[in-house]
C-alpha cells in the first residue's frame, strides 16, 4: 500500500507568509506549508497535488483551496484571517475568480482596491507579463489595481542590496498552475481584505528528512517534489491535524482511517524504523514513508 500525500500546495502545504506582500518569512502557513497531509491509498494511486480534506470536520479549514473544492457555484475557497487571529480557508463570493480569469473577453479578474476595501473585479487587463516590472495603474482616486495580464499579480520582492522591486507573478491555487514558474507557495496579504490569494514563488529548499539540513524554526517535511524545509509544528503522534508541518519534526499528517493525525516518519526498509504500526512509503519521496497503524 502507498501512502498519497494530500496537500495544500505541495506536500506539506507550503504556503510562505509573504507579510505585507513581501517575501522576507521562509516559513509555512500556522497550519501547514505544502504538505497537508498523507493519506494511505488503497488503490496504490500516486501523489497529486490535491490540498487538504477541508470541511466537514469542524477544522479552520472549511474548504479546499488546492482543488476548489466545498464552496457553492460562484464561490472560491482561498486561504483567510480568521476573526480569532488564526489562519485557514474560507469561500469567498466576488465578482470572478483570479486563477480561472472567467471575465469577458478583454478583461481580467484581479483585486482591486477602492474606498479602503479590496475586491476580486473585472477591469482592463495590463500589458505587463509573467516576470516584468508593474506598478499600480493611475486612477485619479478611483479604483486601484495593476497593470499585469490577466492571471498575474504585481508582487514586491526583497533585493540582495536592500532594494525592492515588483514585477508580475502568476496566480494560483495549488503547484500544477505554476508550470515552469515554480511552486504555488507565497501567500500575498492584502490591506483591505481577509483574503489570502497565492501566487507562484522559487521552489522551497530540498532537505533530507532524517538529517539536519533546515535552519531553525524550519525542519524538513516530506512535499510532493520531495521533501523541503517548511516552519515546524508542535503537534505530538496521534494529536489530529490538517498538514504535516502542524506535527513535530519527524512525523507527518497522516489519514489511518480515523481522522487526520501525526504519526511518525521512516525510512522504508531502513532507519528508522517503526517502534508501533507499518512503514508505507510516500509517494514522490523515495525511500521516506509513514508509521501507519
Amino acid at each position: 500500500m502507498r501512502a498519497r500525500l494530500v496537500m495544500l500546495t505541495g506536500t506539506l502545504a507550503l504556503a510562505l507568509w509573504a507579510t505585507g506582500c513581501s517575501d522576507d518569512n521562509k516559513g509555512q502557513m500556522p497550519d501547514s506549508g505544502d504538505d497537508a497531509g498523507v493519506h494511505p491509498d488503497p488503490d496504490g494511486g500516486t501523489a497529486t497535488d490535491g490540498g487538504t480534506d477541508g470541511g466537514g470536520r469542524g477544522s479552520e479549514f472549511a474548504c479546499n483551496v488546492a482543488r476548489q473544492e466545498g464552496c457553492a457555484a460562484g464561490e472560491s475557497c482561498l486561504f483567510a484571517d480568521l476573526p480569532d487571529g488564526g489562519t485557514g480557508s474560507r469561500c469567498f463570493a466576488a465578482e470572478c475568480d483570479a486563477v480561472l480569469q472567467n471575465c469577458a473577453q478583454g478583461q481580467r479578474c484581479t483585486y482591486v482596491t477602492e474606498a479602503g476595501a479590496t475586491r476580486r473585479r473585472c477591469v482592463e487587463a495590463g500589458a505587463a507579463e509573467e516576470g516584468a516590472p508593474c506598478t499600480l495603474a493611475p486612477t485619479d482616486g478611483g479604483p486601484a489595481y495593476d497593470t499585469c495580464e490577466a492571471g498575474l499579480f504585481c508582487k514586491d520582492a526583497r533585493q540582495e542590496d536592500g532594494g525592492t522591486v515588483f514585477s508580475c507573478r502568476k496566480l494560483c491555487h495549488a503547484t500544477p498552475t505554476c508550470g515552469g514558474s515554480g511552486e504555488c507557495n507565497t501567500v500575498l496579504r492584502l490591506e483591505g481584505t481577509s483574503e489570502l490569494p497565492l501566487v507562484c514563488g522559487p521552489p522551497s529548499a530540498r532537505c533530507d528528512p532524517f538529517g539536519k539540513d533546515c535552519t531553525s524554526p524550519l525542519s524538513c517535511y516530506p512535499s510532493t517534489s520531495g521533501p523541503v524545509c517548511a516552519g515546524s509544528g508542535t503537534r505530538r503522534e496521534g494529536e489530529s491535524c490538517d498538514f504535516s508541518n502542524q506535527c513535530a519534526p519527524g512525523s507527518s499528517c497522516v489519514n489511518a482511517g480515523g481522522g487526520l493525525t501525526c504519526r511518525p516518519l521512516c525510512k522504508v526498509g531502513g532507519t528508522p524504523a517503526c517502534a508501533t504500526g507499518t512503514c508505507r512509503d510516500i509517494s514522490g519521496n523515495p525511500g521516506v514513508g509513514a508509521c501507519v497503524p
